[in-house]
């Protein structure tokens, strides 16, 4: 008999993903609903109780499920590199939950496990990947689920990731916000670089680079829309360049990126493709997922139609039909 298996990081969102799990638990109980749940440990640990779990019970997931934030998502996600019958599920406990509103699954915990546990095939479908390669400090290859940041947004992430002011922001529910303050502080620091980055073999320059993004859905930072027009099911990856604008200008550009209409600005570059090489004339941090992966010149793919997710189904057209504007 298939089981769901859990995967539940407590320590997402300075303990909120603690109490999220115990009404989980308290509902999954009241359903009779079986079931397997690990607990991580420290970073890396995720991915590391996925590969276990693929390769000492395959027949036995009806699904993996996230307790916790983007983070965690992002570990599962390389544990489970070449398994993409296996369905995946996320209960919001983070304190960006950028997966839940790129992929349309419910932010209410409770409204996402009865998603998860009605497992009807209209539940879940296919979706895309990034994949990337990196080669500082060490050559990898590897998969995000949201969008890979070089550049600015990596600072921020970098900050974020390490802030006391982060814990005390998700205790009130406004752990967001801690990017917006980030952001603010590096922007008076950062220097700016160079940056050439070839699209399915064209080679495009751009000069004093705040930051690219390359997204697979629309969402990062814990909301800003940064890439309106991207979709997770359509094969493509959506590219963001951001430059030769003044720090108060990107501070515009930042104000504006919560509705999609830095878009409209002058020296923020939208473009798209399948095959992505980012190189700079300095070293830039790298993250995926907002986690930090190491050091520019990176590499991107599209692995199209590379993982089952639960969702519901309002990305694009459901079963990976796809509405994309020109």
């Amino acid at each position: 008999m298939k089981i769901l298996f859990f995967i539940v990081n407590i320590a997402a969102g300075n303990g909120k993903a603690k109490t999220i799990w115990n009404e989980v638990k308290h509902e999954l109980g009241k359903q009779n609903i079986e079931y397997r749940s690990f607990l991580t440990n420290s970073p890396g640990h995720a991915e590391q109780l996925v590969k276990g779990i693929v390769k000492r019970h395959p027949w036995k997931v009806a699904g993996i499920v996230v307790v916790g934030g983007d983070g965690t998502m992002h570990e599962v996600i390389n544990g489970l590199a070449g398994f993409s019958k296996i369905n995946v599920g996320f209960i919001s406990a983070g304190s960006g939950n950028d997966f839940a509103r790129g992929f349309s699954v419910p932010q209410a915990p409770l409204e996402a496990l009865k998603h998860i546990i009605d497992d009807k095939e209209s539940s879940y479908s296919l979706f895309d990947l990034g994949q990337y390669t990196i080669s500082n400090p060490l050559k990898k290859l590897r998969y995000f689920v949201n969008n890979l940041g070089v550049g600015f947004d990596a600072e921020v992430a970098s900050k974020a990731n390490k802030s006391h002011l982060k814990k005390r922001l998700n205790k009130i529910g406004f752990g967001s916000l801690i990017y917006v303050i980030i952001l603010i502080q590096t922007l008076f620091t950062y220097k700016r670089s160079d940056v050439t980055i070839t699209i399915d073999g064209n080679i495009h320059r751009f000069k004093n680079v705040w930051f690219m993004t390359v997204s697979n859905q629309a969402y990062y930072g814990g909301g800003m829309k940064i890439s309106p027009r991207a979709l997770p099911n359509d094969g493509i990856l959506d590219v963001t360049i951001v430059h030769n604008v003044s720090r108060i200008k990107l501070l515009a550009v930042f104000m504006s990126v919560f509705f999609g209409l830095h878009t409209k600005f002058k020296g923020v570059n939208m473009k798209s493709g399948k095959c992505i090489d980012i190189s700079s004339r300095d070293s830039l941090l790298v993250h995926a997922d907002g986690e930090i992966v190491g050091m520019s010149p990176v590499n991107v793919k599209i692995q199209n139609k590379a993982v089952s997710f639960y969702t519901t189904h309002s990305v694009g057209k459901s079963h990976g039909e796809i509405i994309r504007s020109e």
